[in-house]
């Protein structure tokens, strides 16, 4: 079905915006914000557009993550806690099937949920002396499934999200969109910003288990390209949130005291484009100031 979208008149997105408040800082890295915050990168978009794809980046981003976790688990071999995990499966199985037949009409039959675990089938795996490698593998893909769609958001969930980013003024309604054949019309909603300089407000961005693991990672690669030991995950954090913080004072004191002509070297830019930008100023930026980090970097290689 057709559409047409219209821009609110007096809705201008800006090109930079510095966010300095911490409550709006800490929505960049919310489990829930964030993907809401990142799609809008690529235009106005209606509730339901913005729940799908963030949905989609989610999986995308989280995915991997999971499937690695739920890989290397343990299926349960009491029957008691075996049987508790099926029937939950099992139950959310028939909820998907129940939710598909409601739209049956629209669902072609390739795309339609069908259950595995019936009762059943419950029954035979919980009687067998032991589960099959298949066995356990369909738990494991039913598990991973359950799991990603819980972590997924609904259309009133997402609709709160940009109501409470719209509030802290990251988010702005700035149209609407008028189906053909419809009277009614869905709000479109973009960033105020195409791009958010943010400012952080401690030096432990680098201490989180996730970076320290990558770290261990780079710290090897080093020490194998330089045939040194490896450098100090500890210290390679602390270098890592210094030269985070010599960025970010940089970028904010350029947009600051070049507000307009920061603005018209990027006006005409995408996201992604835009990004790419201040990625390379970064990357220059820190090779023509390295010798503020002389004394860091011998620390962390000594």
């Amino acid at each position: 079905m057709g559409h047409q979208d219209y821009q609110n008149p007096d809705f201008v997105q800006n090109t930079i915006e510095i966010i300095k408040e911490k409550e709006n800082v800490d929505k960049f890295y919310d489990p829930g914000y964030w993907p809401v915050l990142a799609i809008l990168r690529e235009g106005p978009m209606t509730v339901r557009e913005i729940t799908n794809k963030s949905n989609k980046l989610i999986e995308k981003k989280e995915g991997p993550k999971l499937k690695d976790k739920i890989g290397e688990w343990e299926i349960p071999t009491e029957k008691e806690s075996l049987e508790k995990l099926l029937v939950k499966i099992s139950s959310w199985e028939e909820q998907k099937v129940k939710e598909y037949e409601k739209h049956k009409d629209k669902i072609t039959e390739k795309d339609k949920f069908k259950p595995i675990f019936t009762k059943e089938k419950i029954e035979k795996l919980l009687s067998a002396e032991k589960l099959t490698e298949t066995d356990k593998k369909q738990i494991k893909k039913r598990t991973y499934s359950l799991k990603m769609e819980n972590a997924q958001k609904s259309d009133k969930t997402i609709y709160r999200y940009i109501k409470e980013l719209t509030d802290a003024g990251l988010i702005v309604e700035s149209g609407k969109r008028v189906i053909f054949g419809q009277t009614a019309s869905e709000s479109l909603y973009s960033r105020s910003a195409k791009m958010f300089l943010l400012r952080q407000h401690s030096d432990d961005t680098w201490k989180c288990e996730e970076c320290k693991k990558t770290l261990s990672k780079v710290s090897k690669l080093i020490g194998l390209s330089m045939k040194i030991d490896p450098p100090d995950v500890d210290c390679l954090s602390t270098l890592m949130s210094s030269i985070d913080m010599f960025h970010e004072d940089e970028q904010i004191r350029l947009f600051e005291q070049y507000e307009d002509e920061v603005k018209e070297v990027i006006k005409e830019c995408s996201f992604k484009e835009s990004n790419k930008i201040l990625e390379l100023f970064k990357i220059l930026y820190l090779l023509i100031n390295v010798e503020e980090f002389n004394n860091e970097i011998k620390a962390c290689l000594k």
